[in-house]
């Protein structure tokens, strides 16, 4: 809002805000309340309201299921996708993007534990983050959630969820990209958005680390699947997880199989230490990915400096890959790659607007929840023997 009040005036900025919120309430009475319907046969109240400034509350006095509320959240951003926004004087129509936090809870800080969802999903520049308020209960120092990170690491349950990418020329799933999920004593999940930070604070996350890359490397063994992993400049310049991915590289033959994330928005300091381990793992055919580019201090000199074969372009310009200003810069980029014969692959690909977008533009590659959601490895050889 920062920005539409800077160009357009502060006028202009509320009536935004009232036309979204005029939406959001047709959405909710016309779309959402129906789809709830349809998959729980519950009628539910919900009702919408401006929390304060540019943030609105849309709240439901119902126990939903986490598969709901990413419903809801998949037909709020694809409205906002398609939809103009009317702006006076001058006399235009504008679209927008909006960022999605979202927690539940019978405690009568629910507000607040959105709030804090919505904080750690601009933090993180994600377009939406859901967690359950329980964990959150003991705010003075978050005991449980530590409980539940030592019982995850102490019972070996940390486990990679995968999220297909797809080859955009032959239209089928060629790798999978392993996110991190934890459970608590119940089983329900935990996604990294609860978790990360807290982790690092109390230093269990190279142990968190140090489980994943062990099970996705017997995942790997086992299925001989082409998995992506996620590493920040940190993990990398850590021994206790980059000499287990070495360790596990030289007893067994599966490099091929591999492809490592550098997180472009984590500053890299010392690019000699980077280079010297993508050499070590190149010698075992590992792929090497620039992940989130087009965030932070994203420039193409950083990439020259750096030995990579794949380049994930920012969701943050893929949701606005209609808009002409961002897809010129997804054009250049697309453009330089070609030329380096880097490839390139589009993130949060929401749905079939954004992919017939990123396809036109010769990105070689798709991710996103309209491609599929992260699912356990489980799930995947399910749909493998069906297909």
């Amino acid at each position: 809002m920062k920005d539409i009040n800077a160009s357009y005036g502060f006028e202009n900025g509320d009536a935004i805000i009232k036309q979204l919120k005029s939406n959001l309430s047709l959405l909710l009475k016309n779309e959402i309340n129906k789809m709830i319907q349809k998959n729980t046969g519950l009628k539910v109240v919900g009702k919408v309201s401006r929390h304060h400034s540019d943030v609105l509350a849309l709240t439901f006095y119902a126990d939903l299921p986490e598969m709901i509320v990413l419903k809801i959240n998949e037909i709020i951003t694809q409205h906002l996708v398609n939809h103009k926004f009317k702006v006076s004087k001058p006399d235009i129509k504008i679209f927008i993007n909006a960022t999605v936090g979202c927690s539940k809870s019978s405690n009568k800080n629910l507000i607040v534990y959105a709030e804090k969802a919505l904080h750690i999903a601009k933090t993180n520049f994600e377009m939406f983050v859901f967690f359950d308020s329980n964990f959150y209960k003991n705010e003075s120092s978050h005991n449980n959630l530590i409980e539940i990170i030592k019982y995850n690491i102490e019972s070996n349950k940390v486990e990679p969820y995968f999220q297909a990418i797809v080859c955009n020329t032959e239209e089928q799933t060629v790798k999978y990209e392993a996110l991190m999920r934890l459970f608590d004593q119940e089983g329900n999940i935990l996604l990294p958005g609860a978790f990360l930070d807290k982790a690092k604070s109390y230093r269990l996350y190279v142990q968190l680390m140090q489980i994943l890359i062990n099970k996705v490397f017997d995942i790997i063994i086992l299925h001989k699947i082409h998995v992506n992993i996620n590493l920040e400049y940190n993990d990398i310049i850590n021994p206790l997880i980059s000499d287990i991915i070495l360790l596990r590289l030289q007893k067994a033959d599966i490099g091929k199989y591999l492809t490592i994330e550098i997180l472009e928005s984590e500053r890299i300091r010392n690019f000699d230490v980077i280079n010297e381990f993508i050499h070590k793992v190149n010698e075992y055919q590992v792929g090497i990915a620039i992940d989130d580019f087009g965030t932070g201090f994203s420039n193409y000199e950083y990439i020259l400096k750096l030995n990579v074969d794949y380049l994930k372009i920012d969701g943050s310009l893929i949701q606005k890959v209609n808009e002409e200003i961002y897809m010129n810069l997804i054009k250049s980029i697309v453009m330089f790659c070609g030329k380096q014969n880097i490839k390139t692959v589009a993130e949060y690909v929401s749905d079939v607007k954004i992919q017939r977008y990123v396809k036109s533009l010769g990105i070689d590659y798709s991710q996103g929840y309209y491609i599929q959601k992260p699912v356990s490895i489980e799930q995947i050889l399910g749909e493998r023997s069906e297909g």
